[in-house]
């Protein structure tokens, strides 16, 4: 099961040019590495992947799997509104050497519950790789019934869901009716916690970009079943996060990155660098949160 744990979000490096800087992408990733991350979910929205050519799609997903050597799980995202582009991508995919896939609800178009279901088994019966839904409905304006979630889980290769819907009860109340080998994971940090506790096996991280072991520490003392020690570690991160959020993902994470040298905050339009207010905010916090890294 590569859908478990902390899966980071990984952020796409550019250099000032707006090119993929390939050279920064391979400390990023050794730095997931070291830090006991279960997987690397490329390309995704946190990674700017809407923003990026074919082209520079799949030599970020060629590098991520050149850099990772087999070290850690390459989960490639992918999403479109066409069901035949998707699973033309998807097909492609299957052929790299990859783990396995995120795949998003299309966004604008708005389809019904039906063309969810067909669109996905498509998806499904196109790939040879295990599947993950990205469902947000924030993002892309298109919410999934649960009748839908279950129908879905019961497809060979869909065994996940990530789940950045308000619903937090969602897996409490769906895992007795879906599949045995079907799971939920949150996408939402701030979540992680009360989503663990409904059932969720997992969260997509952003801020593992550039706290990755506090990260692991939190799901850590979670699944030990050290919970205080989970919620204080969670409590000292709510008000970055809060800061770090306060514009569209991933312009802060980007900063905060910069800050910490991890790459240049550099990120393409229609996207814009984090605002002045907001910069303060992160500065103000960054401090406290590097030193609890350190100290994991």
């Amino acid at each position: 099961m590569i859908f478990k744990g902390i899966l980071t979000a990984l952020i796409t490096p550019l250099d000032e040019n707006d090119n993929i800087d390939f050279r920064t992408l391979q400390p990023l990733i050794e730095r997931q590495i070291a830090s006991g991350i279960n997987g690397l979910v490329v390309a995704g929205s946190t990674g700017e992947g809407s923003s990026l050519s074919d082209e520079e799609y799949y030599e970020l997903i060629k590098t991520a799997i050149d850099c990772s050597k087999g070290r850690i799980s390459i989960i490639a995202s992918t999403v479109g509104v066409s069901t035949v582009s998707v699973c033309e991508k998807v097909s492609i995919l299957s052929s790299m050497d990859i783990n396995g896939l995120m795949c998003t609800v299309p966004h604008y178009i708005r389809p019904e519950q039906e063309g969810l279901y067909q669109h996905f088994q498509a998806i499904n019966n196109a790939s040879t790789l295990p599947i993950m839904i990205y469902l947000h409905p924030g993002r892309t304006s298109c919410d999934m019934s649960d009748n839908t979630i279950i129908r879905l889980s019961a497809l060979d290769k869909i065994v996940a869901l990530k789940d950045c819907s308000n619903d937090i009860e969602k897996p409490l109340r769906l895992l007795p009716q879906v599949s045995s080998t079907f799971v939920f994971l949150t996408g939402d940090d701030n979540r992680f916690l009360a989503y663990s506790a409904h059932g969720g096996v997992g969260c997509v991280s952003v801020i593992a970009n550039i706290f990755p072991k506090l990260c692991k520490k939190i799901e850590s003392a979670w699944s030990s079943g050290n919970f205080d020690k989970a919620r204080e570690l969670q409590q000292n991160l709510m008000p970055f996060m809060s800061a770090l959020f306060s514009e569209s993902n991933p312009i802060g994470i980007k900063y905060a990155a910069h800050e910490l040298k991890l790459c240049s905050d550099k990120i393409r339009l229609p996207l814009t660098k984090a605002r002045e207010d907001t910069r303060r905010k992160i500065n103000d916090l960054m401090t406290e949160i590097v030193g609890l890294e350190k100290d994991v």
